[in-house]
C-alpha cells in the first residue's frame, strides 16, 4: 500500500516512516506538513491511504481536511492519528466517510493493524467494534456551511487564521481579485460579516486548530 504522512512534526513524520517501511506491504511515497502541502502531493502521487494528524496548527481541522479530500478523491482511504479519543470528533470521522481513527497512545501494532484493516476495506476505531463504529450517531454539519464551494472551503480557515488576502492567493496560486470574490462569496453564505463571528464560527465548528 501507498501511504502519504500528513504531521507538523517532522520528528513524527519520519519516526512514522521509520515504522512503516519496515513493512513489506506498505511504501510511504509522499510526506506533508499541513493540510494544503497534502493536496498538493496527492495531485502528484497516487496515494492509497492518507494518515492524517487531526491537529496541525496553525490552520484547518485535520477533520476537515479529510473530507475535503474525500470530495476531491472519493476512493481514497484516510486513517486519523490524533490524541483525543472523544466521541464527538470520532462521530464527525464517521460523517465525513473516514476510516480509521487511531488514537497515538497505542501500539505500533495497532497503528499498522488499523492501516492493514482500512486498505482491505475495513474500518477502525480505536477501542471501538464494527458494530460500535456503525451505532455512532452522526455528526451533523452546519447547512450554512455545506452551501460553501470546494474551493471556498479551503479559503475559510485561511482567511479565519487571519491571512491576508495575497498571502492567500499566493498559497493557493490564485489571484488577489479572484481571492476577493471568494471571501464576499463566504461572507454572504455564512450571513457572517465581521471578522471576530468568523472567528468564533470556525472555532465553534471547529475548522480551525490554534
Amino acid at each position: 500500500m501507498k501511504i502519504l504522512i500528513a504531521d507538523d512534526h517532522m520528528i513524527v513524520r519520519n519516526g512514522l516512516t521509520q515504522i512503516l517501511e519496515t513493512q513489506k506491504d506498505m511504501t510511504v511515497v509522499a510526506e506533508a506538513a499541513e493540510g494544503a502541502e497534502a493536496f498538493v502531493k496527492l495531485d502528484s502521487q497516487t496515494v492509497d491511504i492518507v494518515l492524517l494528524d487531526m491537529s496541525m496548527p496553525p490552520g484547518e481541522n485535520g477533520l476537515h481536511t479529510a473530507k475535503r479530500m474525500k470530495e476531491a478523491y472519493p476512493n481514497l482511504k484516510i486513517v486519523m492519528l490524533t490524541m483525543y479519543d472523544e466521541q464527538q470528533y470520532m462521530e464527525e470521522a464517521v460523517s465525513y466517510g473516514i476510516e480509521g481513527f487511531v488514537v497515538k497512545s497505542e501500539p505500533n501494532e495497532q497503528l499498522l493493524q488499523a492501516l492493514r484493516i482500512v486498505m482491505a476495506g475495513g474500518r477502525y476505531y480505536t477501542g471501538l467494534s464494527e458494530k460500535d463504529i456503525y451505532q455512532l450517531p452522526h455528526h451533523d454539519e452546519d447547512q450554512r456551511y455545506k452551501t460553501l464551494t470546494k474551493r471556498e472551503k479551503e479559503l475559510l480557515p485561511l482567511i479565519a487564521l487571519g491571512y491576508s488576502n495575497k498571502e492567500i492567493a499566493n498559497q493557493l496560486f490564485l489571484s488577489v481579485k479572484t481571492i476577493e470574490v471568494h471571501k464576499t462569496n463566504i461572507h454572504k453564505k455564512l450571513a457572517i460579516h465581521h471578522y471576530p463571528d468568523l472567528l468564533r464560527y470556525c472555532v465553534k465548528h471547529h475548522l480551525i486548530d490554534f
